[in-house]
């Protein structure tokens, strides 16, 4: 009966722990894995964790110098406006972190006004 219940027991231990929503947030310039947070979910703080967007999707400072297309002409960097107006600069496509709005390729017209500018 020991040996039955320590079995059970383990297995839903295993099985919480496979199957449990894991979460990530944003901090400064990336996501982060954190636990789950009533009150940070509830300020929608929280998202469900993705693994590329923990690996990928950083906020970068590009200059001229920065590598925005790869060869076959495909754009390394994404672009969306935060709260205050100001253009800011992603790795990845996604979602702005703060404003939630879908972030825009980087074109050759956006790099020569805003970035590459004298």
């Amino acid at each position: 009966m020991i040996i039955i219940s320590a079995v059970v027991i383990s297995g839903i231990f295993i099985y919480n722990y496979s199957t449990r929503q894991s979460w990530m947030m944003w901090q400064e310039d990336h996501y982060i894995e954190v636990d789950f947070d009533t009150e940070k979910y509830n300020m929608n703080q929280l998202k469900r964790y993705k693994e590329e967007r923990i690996n990928l999707f950083e906020k970068v400072s590009p200059t001229c110098d920065t590598k925005f297309f790869n060869d076959d002409e495909s754009v390394n960097i994404w672009y969306g406006k935060n709260r205050n107006k100001e253009l800011e600069y992603f790795t990845a496509l996604g979602l702005h972190p703060e404003t939630g709005k879908t972030l825009k390729p980087i074109t050759r017209y956006m790099i020569d006004k805003y970035i590459c500018h004298e």
